[in-house]
């Protein structure tokens, strides 16, 4: 799949590596395939725009991402809180894109197209998020417009609400893409799946 030049001009990414992955440790390394986690994530990322950004919270962690996308710009988170906002922030920062995808390096099954899909949704907007069955807004796996985005985590951050469901709250102009939209190009919805445990990993193997 060729990027196509309104998506490569317009959209950045960042992808959040800084998690401590207490179920499981160094989750962002630990390998599908043959392939480690963070690489099938930029991977499918990088069909879609090739300014990425990824987000990590220590030097000894970005050497080793560094080692493995060596066209990725690698970022340190710019608190020491262990919160996404935190990497979020410090990733929107670092890119120049008016739009930025934001997915977690758990992510293996990002499809490109429905990146595509939220970008185009987003334009003009503060963002375009996937509505869950529960009718919240999933703020990972999502596309933000950039300027805005910062603002609204800088004021949760100072607030000290350090979720990213918080930081939500400071984006007025929100579009909510149903999961129906989503499942027309990724049936089951493996974009949004994380891999958080040993177990998980070991199904995801399975995975077609």
């Amino acid at each position: 799949m060729r990027v196509s030049r309104e998506v490569a001009s317009e959209l950045g990414a960042v992808i959040l590596a800084g998690g401590r992955g207490v179920r499981l440790p160094d989750k962002c390394f630990r390998t599908l395939r043959g392939k480690e986690l963070i690489v099938h994530v930029f991977e499918k990322i990088y069909v879609i725009t090739r300014e990425i950004v990824v987000a990590v919270k220590s030097g000894e962690q970005s050497n080793r991402v560094q080692r493995l996308l060596r066209e990725a710009r690698i970022v340190l988170d710019e608190t020491d809180e262990e919160a996404p906002l935190a990497g979020f922030l410090s990733g929107l920062r670092a890119i120049k894109s008016q739009y930025v995808f934001v997915a977690p390096c758990d992510t293996p099954f990002i499809q490109p197209q429905v990146i595509r899909l939220l970008f185009q949704h987003a334009v003009e907007l503060d963002g375009a998020f996937v509505v869950k069955g529960e009718g919240t807004l999933e703020p990972l796996c999502a596309v933000y417009h950039r300027d805005r985005a910062i603002r609204a985590a800088e004021d949760s951050i100072k607030a000290r609400r350090m979720s990213m469901h918080d930081m939500l709250q400071g984006l007025e102009k929100l579009v909510r893409v149903p999961v129906d939209e989503i499942r027309k190009i990724d049936p089951e919805l493996l974009t949004f799946w994380n891999i958080n445990t040993p177990e998980e990993l070991a199904r995801a193997e399975g995975t077609v």
